[in-house]
């Protein structure tokens, strides 16, 4: 486990390490980031991995068909599966009490990170075992998850997306047709295909106030208005994107709407990369190191290989207890159900104002005992809670133990849940339902696991999520070597990629007080 540290140690080290410190000269943070990046780019097997959910054997499509999702270890036997405890029991585990604040980390971090997970870690509706993303970070939250899509959402003129202006900002264009009070939601016939109209209407909008239906933007994926923070950061990616084309426009007059459209595009991916290695992850490795998207580290190691989004990725990924119970405080405080389905509200705040709270407000520790409610419990008996979709999900898939997990990524097997955690009460229910710590399910196991305030989360979520975000995010194909140059982004985009390195950087140039704008992923205390 990662060692706990006196307070003066944290305090200090981000002077050490952090911008301002080592990572602050620019050889330094270049070595640096390239140790980082490989200690967990090798912590375990390389891909390809010889299972996927395909079958419980290495076969020709295992090793290829990527409508499987991946996975890192084989599954567990029927002895084991069949001696674990009952769901119900697994998900009143994660069932909050009181709301146990992070260290540092905002509403604004959670929020980012369900928007940026939901493009990649896409399960099927139908069979589990299956997926439908495309296994990159590419932006398919405005552009959608394949050609045709993307078709519906470009303006076809300029290399712009379809927009909108209300009250002088530019937003996505709505997706129904006006309708008269409580009338039908009908697609705009622009937008018909996009998505299925049956899964948003009666699935994603079916607890929605009513009012609060009609603003639905036309974005790339079915859960981009599910959420505030969602619709945040579409809104953003989409200004940005027309304000690049414009300027590519403008400097290319010879250029074609495709043209531009997609020099756009590739600039806007790299952007995201950029922002996911250099604040993303950096916010969730400790003392603030400043990691560095290495250029053309990937063209230089083995785990330069296809990406495959595992089971396990999509598992570890859900970091419900981030999700706070409110948001802000006095007559303005947002209840949960205000910060979903809730488009009107954005429009009315603002993305500005909207950003600079959720950067101010903490969001939950990821531990046990500190998942809201709302995703705990199901409104309806019809319909399973999201924590319970998540553990069948988990079951379905046949996981091996935490310890498994552990020793896979060459961390040492814990002995008894007291080395898992100090929480007393978490260790006697862990040991009411599992017995012994070598029976402990890993997705239980990575929640439990203690982890000291400069840290996020325990070590074996840490390795988990750092081996595949850098190995998935790195190896995208804009930043190889012979790809990553002028020609593919013009002398301008490769200045605008050099100058951003944060989200709020891309918010305050396209914001009318671009001095005023505060977007953080770490809430200060």
């Amino acid at each position: 486990m990662f060692p706990a540290l006196p307070g003066v140690v944290t305090r200090q080290l981000p002077k050490v390490v952090g911008p301002l410190g080592l990572s602050g000269v620019p050889p330094i943070r270049s070595l640096l980031s390239r140790l980082v990046i490989n200690q967990f780019g090798y912590a375990t097997t390389l891909r390809p991995r010889a299972l996927s959910l395909a079958s419980d054997y290495t076969s020709w499509k295992s090793l290829t068909d990527r409508t499987y999702s991946g996975r890192h270890l084989p599954p567990a036997t029927p002895e084991e599966h069949a001696a674990l405890p009952p769901e119900a029991d697994v998900v009143a585990l994660y069932r909050r009490e009181r709301m146990l604040p992070s260290t540092d980390t905002s509403v604004m971090f959670m929020f980012f990170a369900q928007w940026f997970t939901d493009s990649f870690l896409r399960t099927s509706l139908t069979d589990y075992r299956k997926n439908d993303s495309n296994h990159e970070i590419d932006l398919c939250q405005i552009y959608g998850v394949n050609p045709a899509k993307t078709e519906l959402l470009r303006a076809h003129q300029g290399g712009r997306l379809k927009s909108q202006r209300i009250d002088g900002e530019e937003y996505p264009a709505f997706l129904f047709e006006p309708r008269s009070p409580g009338g039908p939601l009908v697609f705009k016939p622009e937008f018909v295909g996009l998505h299925d109209a049956h899964f948003i209407t009666d699935v994603i909008l079916r607890s929605a106030p009513e009012e609060q239906k009609d603003t639905f933007f036309a974005v790339g994926l079915e859960h981009g208005n599910s959420t505030i923070g969602n619709t945040v950061m579409n809104v953003v990616c989409l200004r940005e994107h027309n304000r690049l084309a414009g300027i590519l426009a403008m400097e290319h007059p010879d250029w074609d709407d495709d043209r531009v459209f997609e020099t756009a595009r590739n600039i806007m991916i790299v952007l995201l990369l950029k922002l996911v290695v250099e604040e993303y992850i950096t916010h969730i490795g400790p003392f603030d190191f400043a990691v560095e998207t290495v250029p053309f580290i990937a063209d230089e190691e083995r785990w330069n290989r296809t990406n495959w989004c595992a089971i396990e990725f999509n598992l570890l990924y859900r970091w419900h207890p981030l999700v706070p119970d409110t948001i802000g405080t006095g007559p303005g405080q947002l209840a949960s159900t205000e910060f979903r389905n809730n488009n009107p509200l954005v429009i009315s705040e603002g993305i500005e104002a909207l950003m600079a709270l959720c950067s101010m407000e903490a969001a939950g520790r990821i531990t046990l005992r500190n998942t809201p409610a709302f995703l705990v419990d199901s409104p309806n008996p019809e319909w399973p809670s999201v924590e319970a979709v998540t553990i069948a999900l988990m079951r379905n898939a046949r996981l091996r133990s935490f310890n498994d997990y552990r020793e896979a990524y060459g961390l040492h097997r814990m002995h008894s849940f007291e080395e898992l955690t100090g929480d007393r009460e978490v260790q006697q229910r862990l040991k009411a339902l599992y017995g012994h710590i070598d029976k402990l399910e890993w997705y239980v196991g990575i929640f439990a696991e203690d982890s000291p305030d400069y840290m996020m989360m325990g070590e074996l979520m840490t390795y988990m999520v750092a081996n595949d975000a850098f190995t998935q995010a790195l190896t995208n194909p804009l930043l190889a070597r012979n790809v990553f140059n002028e020609d593919t982004f013009t002398k301008t985009g490769m200045k605008v990629i050099s100058a951003t390195s944060s989200l709020q950087q891309i918010v305050a140039r396209n914001s009318r007080r671009p001095d005023a704008i505060h977007v953080s992923f770490k809430r200060a205390n």
